[in-house]
């Protein structure tokens, strides 16, 4: 029993390391938001959090940068998430949006070459 509640504190304060750079950042850019509802900074502080934390992992898996470069990025990350996801998100569902069309041109034959 003893090895498991070790390995269980060690996976877990290994998970809690890894969102300290990014929840960090997401406390900071609260900072700069007055007059927020509790509801809203939670929000921003999840939005911060889990963008940051995907964001610095996919970095990570592509690159051999050190581990103090990958928390400043989640650092900053965390602190433009909230206000960067909603123009990242409108940007993918415009180009999702153009996908369809592309493919109708690219394959089928327009009714002015027939």
């Amino acid at each position: 029993m003893k090895p498991f509640l070790h390995e269980a504190a060690l996976a877990t304060s290994a998970f809690i390391a890894g969102l300290v750079p990014s929840a960090l950042g997401a406390a900071v850019s609260l900072a700069y938001e007055p007059g927020l509802t509790w509801r809203q900074r939670f929000v921003q502080l999840s939005v911060g959090v889990c963008v940051s934390y995907f964001v610095g992992g996919a970095i990570h898996s592509i690159t051999a940068w050190s581990a103090f470069v990958l928390q400043a990025i989640q650092f900053v990350t965390g602190m433009i998430a909230y206000k960067a996801t909603p123009r990242v998100t409108h940007a993918l569902i415009d180009r999702v949006a153009e996908i369809p069309a592309a493919l109708i041109d690219r394959f089928l034959p327009s009714r002015k070459d027939r």
